[in-house]
């Protein structure tokens, strides 16, 4: 094939994807994707529903512990691919109130997964901007802005759904964010990532194969009791008692 019809086949290609992606982008607005996004449970590889647990996240270049909960997370009336949402976050104990928005700027086709799905459906990639602003009269607080990918699971007919196909495989992640918090105080910032069940560009903070699981030397960094939960045999007492500290509801 002559260099000008690849360069045409590639352009098409392009310009089809492309259109495909605001494709999706529309029909997005047409749904809510709150429960996508921040699900309340989800269905395992056996179709069971489960839990859905809150994210794993760092801040700062040492891989300080960061938690974030999501208490409110509706759809905007004003804009259809805007998501009003309220939370809080903990580091080192400090817990911030926080409200923002999630504003979806791309929708993309996952063919990563197709082969394990019905051929009516396709995985989706939906792609948010995402910005965070912790209440300003709470100590150690600031802005939180990034990027989270959301893998979901679309047939154009009825409602996205949270992509938890191969949820129980060794490298199994979704809502990947990668941003930076900044402090009101200083003007600083630090890399804030996060994401579920694996934290993006976590460097050797996780030493995990099947499930995610904390290097060592950065237990002191606030995963006392995530390590002592999952590191060792259940039935310690440390065990069990670091379990029912990683349990509470420390957003209440």
């Amino acid at each position: 094939m002559k260099t000008g019809a690849v360069l045409c086949l590639f352009l098409l290609l392009l310009f089809a994807d492309a259109a495909m992606a605001q494709d999706y982008l529309e029909q997005m607005k047409r749904y809510d994707l709150s429960k996508v996004i921040d699900p309340d449970s989800i269905s395992d590889d056996s179709r069971e529903m489960i839990a859905h647990v809150d994210p794993y996240g760092y801040i700062g270049d040492n891989f300080q512990r960061f938690q974030i909960h999501f208490t409110s997370f509706k759809k905007s009336k004003a804009d259809p691919l805007v998501y009003d949402v309220k939370g809080k976050t903990r580091v080192k104990g400090n817990i911030c109130g926080f409200t923002g928005t999630f504003k979806i700027t791309a929708v993309e086709h996952d063919d990563s997964i197709q082969e394990f799905m019905d051929p009516d459906y396709r995985g989706i990639a939906i792609v948010s901007n995402v910005i965070l602003y912790e209440d300003k009269s709470q100590p150690g607080s600031g802005i939180i802005k990034g990027v989270l990918v959301t893998d979901a699971i679309f047939n154009g007919k009825a409602k996205a759904e949270y992509n938890a196909l191969m949820l129980m495989s060794d490298s199994y992640r979704n809502n990947q964010f990668t941003g930076t918090w900044t402090s009101y105080k200083t003007g600083r910032s630090k890399k804030c990532n996060w994401g579920d069940y694996r934290i993006p560009e976590s460097g050797d903070l996780d030493l995990g194969a099947g499930e995610f699981m904390i290097n060592e030397k950065f237990k002191g960094n606030g995963w006392e009791s995530y390590y002592d939960a999952y590191c060792c045999d259940p039935e310690l007492a440390r065990s069990i008692a670091a379990k029912k500290e990683e349990a509470q509801e420390w957003w209440k």
